[in-house]
């Protein structure tokens, strides 16, 4: 699987691609330094869902790992309407080496 790390307006080659055979990537909603922030179809569900996605690289330090590991054991806690709910954590291997997906609800909110 190819990942790339620039501008969330260029068009990402992961937007066709499905990771563990169940999350069809729609469209990236973000990105920056070894992360990607991906809207995904669940296709066990038909629902809707946000894939975090954290890509080992020299952009990346310790301390943001540490973050995002937290963001998943905090999602797993909290039970709120306008909270992400945890749906899962999986880890991927990518063109850039080892990665690590949180998969949380999606709430579509206005812009």
């Amino acid at each position: 699987m190819e990942i790339k790390t620039g501008s969330f307006s260029e068009v990402d080659p992961m937007v066709r691609n499905v990771l563990k055979e169940r999350y069809e990537i729609q469209r990236q909603l973000g990105a920056r330094a070894g992360q990607q922030t991906l809207l995904a179809l669940d296709r066990q569900t038909q629902d809707l869902v946000v894939l975090k996605l954290l890509t080992f690289s020299s952009d990346l330090g310790w301390e943001t790992f540490k973050l995002f590991e937290r963001e998943a054991k905090t999602l797993q806690e909290l039970t709120h309407p306008a909270v992400p709910r945890y749906l899962g954590y999986f880890d991927v291997e990518t063109a850039y080496g080892k990665g690590f997906v949180l998969v949380q609800s999606y709430i579509d909110a206005p812009r």
